[in-house]
């Protein structure tokens, strides 16, 4: 039989700063396998390689069964460069829908460990689909101990077995307060923290289980960033070593001049019943900083004035934000999609015949008013306009998939609680892998009060389920012959997540028709 070798999009490489020892020049592979961005033919492969001599190939082989015997369904080589920090990634083409592929790279007799993807059924196929997700990762230990966990979330999620991860953002915390030296800056520095990231076994035990669907947010450049006035330099050194540092494929991206760079849209359909679309809130966003300063901070600049003046908002409200506050918030100039991104998700969602559409959102889009400045609340236009969008044209089982809170928020998506409250989408926030929870830096900045005067927000947004306090991944589970998905928040034991306010009331939703 012929062999097939896969070129490769990209081959990635760059002089480890730390490199692990090796008997006579073996070649290693320090970070594990990866495999993202799967579609029905194609999948992106990763690995990193340490102790590279000469000019050598490292090959990548493909079979369908987990013996690595037989006909290979694919095949390919790479030669490292030291331009991309030793890493290899590959765009494997030629696949066939719903079938699962293990893999491994090799050089001479070393071996790197397998991994395994599943292809995603064909796009008219009635499907099960099971699908986790989770982000906001930080590495950075304290004294050789992560302040945090060491990411038992993500060793339940792997538990699972599901179909797919999405890794959704805060990937690493370059801006880290535990990372030495402050904040990342320097290409090299980004790159030290993808490679302290990867030694965490139960990341790198996850992505060589199943494939990944990675996004950024903000730490994987800096805090809170918005695309249309970062520093270019420093946006450049992040996302380079983001492309370098994951399964994600780096052609295809929509461009659009007025972002910082190309955003990081994407769609992808598993079976007749879920389609992805993976949206970037980073690239492209007006900046949120100018509108906080014109607010002078007000911690609920869109809560009705009628209720600021009430017990407990009061305690932390004056009668009404500062002049000029919620015209601000509301300006149509403003955007985080940009006009390309943002026009690309409509038409999509406009043609999808999915059953469930599935908004991969860094973001929140549900409402609750405290500090909206970098979340979808405090972009009130778009938002609005986004929202009229899906429910002027009928869009039905639309469902958000969010991080960045740290906490497990699931509630409707409306335009306003007050004033249009009918129900467009919904939305499920989870995570954190390993940062502070959302109950610890609320009690953080405004105290046990501040903590009870939020709760009593939720409680006005009449929150379905709620726990501020809980290391967590989302999953979700659909069923074809049903139409429905059960959407939940689960813990570092798998387990899942009941409301922190309402005893025996698990964290977990059934949508659909």
């Amino acid at each position: 039989m012929k062999r097939l070798w896969i070129p490769a999009l990209a081959v990635l490489a760059t002089a480890a700063l730390t490199m692990p020892s090796a008997a006579s020049g073996q070649v290693t592979f320090p970070d594990g396998v990866a495999s993202g961005d799967v579609t029905q033919t194609r999948a992106i492969l990763w690995t990193r390689v340490a102790n590279t001599t000469g000019n050598g190939q490292i090959h990548v082989r493909g079979w369908t069964n987990s013996s690595l015997r037989g006909k290979k369904a694919f095949q390919g080589k790479m030669k490292p460069s030291a331009a991309r920090d030793n890493t290899l990634k590959i765009d494997v083409t030629g696949l066939k829908p719903n079938t699962q592929y293990f893999y491994r790279f090799d050089k001479d007799e070393s071996f790197s460990p397998v991994g395994t993807f599943k292809t995603p059924p064909s796009p008219n196929t009635p499907s099960d689909v099971e699908f986790t997700w989770s982000g906001d990762s930080d590495a950075f230990k304290v004294n050789g101990v992560n302040p945090f966990n060491n990411w038992e979330t993500l060793a339940a999620a792997q538990a699972e077995n599901a179909d797919f991860f999405i890794y959704l953002g805060d990937t690493i915390y370059s801006d880290s307060r535990n990372r030495p030296g402050g904040p990342a800056t320097t290409l090299d520095e980004y790159r030290d923290a993808y490679h302290l990231q990867r030694t965490y076994s139960n990341l790198t035990n996850l992505q060589k289980s199943t494939s990944t669907y990675p996004l950024i947010d903000d730490h994987e450049v800096q805090n809170d960033f918005a695309g249309q006035t970062v520093d270019p330099a420093r946006y450049a050194a992040g996302m380079q070593a983001f492309f370098e540092n994951n399964p994600i494929r780096e052609t295809g991206l929509p461009h659009d001049p007025s972002c910082a760079g190309d955003p990081l849209y994407r769609t992808v359909k598993w079976g007749s019943e879920v389609e992805l679309f993976i949206t970037d809130q980073r690239s492209c966003r007006s900046p949120s900083a100018n509108v906080a300063a014109v607010c002078g901070g007000d911690l609920g600049p869109t809560l009705p004035p009628a209720l600021r003046g009430t017990f407990p908002f009061s305690l932390f409200l004056t009668s009404s934000p500062p002049a000029g506050c919620l015209a601000a918030i509301n300006d149509p100039n403003r955007t985080m999609l940009g006009p390309v991104q943002k026009q690309l998700l409509k038409n999509d969602l406009l043609n999808s015949t999915a059953t469930h559409k599935v908004i991969v959102s860094e973001l929140a889009w549900q409402q609750w008013w405290v500090l909206p400045y970098d979340r979808w609340e405090g972009y009130g236009a778009e938002r609005s306009e986004m929202l009229n969008f899906i429910r002027n044209n009928g869009i039905e089982n639309v469902e958000f998939l969010t991080t960045d809170n740290h906490g497990t928020l699931q509630n409707q998506v409306y335009i306003d609680k007050f004033t249009d409250p009918q129900t467009i989408a919904h939305e499920t926030i989870t995570g954190p892998i390993a940062t502070n929870t959302f109950q610890a830096e609320v009690v953080g900045v405004a105290g046990l009060l501040g903590l009870f005067v939020f709760n009593q927000t939720l409680d006005l947004a009449g929150i379905d389920c709620r726990h501020l306090d809980r290391y967590s991944y989302g999953h979700v589970d659909v069923s074809a012959t049903g139409d429905t998905a059960t959407v939940s928040s689960r813990d570092s034991t798998g387990a899942v997540i009941n409301d922190q306010n309402v005893p025996n009331t698990p964290c977990s939703q059934v949508y659909g028709p």
